[in-house]
């Protein structure tokens, strides 16, 4: 077995003798071992290595094992390392309590027994095993979750896409059509004159209400705070003002919202000017950019 086969194991340990009688108790070819001679020390060697498991002294100079082991654990790339604390004077069961709670996973005392201290750091690295797979899996769902969030929020992208051009096209064709209603009237009599007059309000009562609801509807599964931010924040904003929000955000362009609004250029100017006012923007303001950002 080559070193990079080997479980690493970091000793925390200032005793030489009690690193010697480590040693002696970790099987060479199956162990790589490495020694901090203080919690400084340790903990640094621990995020150089990336050990399997941590014989960790209570007692050491500079950084004691508790301090260390608190350290370890806001250490997001060493936290999840097994931790074997390791005393001969801070025995008692409050002491292993406090072991416990400040990140130790297991708890030996001194003098050591060869024996079981092999069979603990087995334990450790087993827990390691198990814990860099439970890791692995969490994130490998996190992954196909946000697979699958971004798949969605694509599909939902193309679907206002699609509902943007039905819009500006069903808005064009009912101009067109309208148009043609138009140019009936000289050719019909008052009673004519009257029925297209209540067809065509019908046709701009109609695009006004269901190519928007449909618009807004998919507009609102892609920005789903939009709406409901921005009238919190600009509550006197009307319907109209919020629609033109919408097509701005959506990255219409003046052409596209004329044809779907049926305003004239300059009325459309006055309207952005309306909005910006609305919107608390000076004339130097971007209301595009503002807009874009908003969410």
């Amino acid at each position: 077995m080559n070193n990079s086969e080997k479980y690493k194991i970091l000793l925390a340990e200032d005793e030489p003798q009690n690193v010697r009688l480590l040693f002696e108790a970790l099987n060479p070819g199956i162990y790589r071992v490495f020694v901090a001679s203080n919690g400084k020390s340790a903990v640094e060697q621990a995020i150089k290595y990336q050990p399997d498991a941590i014989i960790m002294d209570w007692d050491m100079p500079e950084m004691d094992g508790m301090q260390a082991i608190k350290i370890i654990r806001a250490t997001d790339e060493i936290k999840n390392i097994p931790i074997i604390v390791a005393t001969g004077k801070m025995t008692s069961v409050g002491n292993l309590r406090t072991a416990l709670e400040t990140g130790a996973n297991d708890f030996i005392r001194k003098p050591y027994d060869p024996i079981e201290i092999e069979a603990r750091v087995k334990s450790m690295i087993r827990l390691n095993l198990e814990q860099q797979k439970i890791i692995s899996l969490e994130k490998e769902i996190t992954q196909q979750k946000l697979d699958e969030a971004q798949h969605e929020m694509e599909i939902k992208t193309q679907a206002l896409s699609v509902s943007k051009l039905r819009l500006i096209s069903n808005s064009k064709n009912n101009e067109s059509l309208i148009e043609e209603l138009k140019n009936l009237n000289p050719h019909v009599d008052e009673t004519g004159e009257k029925m297209i007059s209540k067809i065509i309000s019908s046709l701009k009562v109609d695009e006004a209400t269901i190519n928007w609801k449909e618009f807004e509807n998919h507009f609102e599964k892609v920005h789903p705070s939009f709406f409901s931010n921005l009238h919190l924040r600009f509550p006197d904003l009307t319907s109209s003002e919020g629609e033109l929000c919408a097509f701005i955000k959506q990255n219409m362009t003046n052409k596209e919202i004329l044809a779907v609004t049926h305003k004239n250029d300059n009325t459309l100017k006055k309207s952005r000017q309306r909005l910006k006012k609305a919107l608390d923007l000076t004339s130097d303001d971007s209301l595009y950019y503002f807009i874009r950002e908003f969410e």
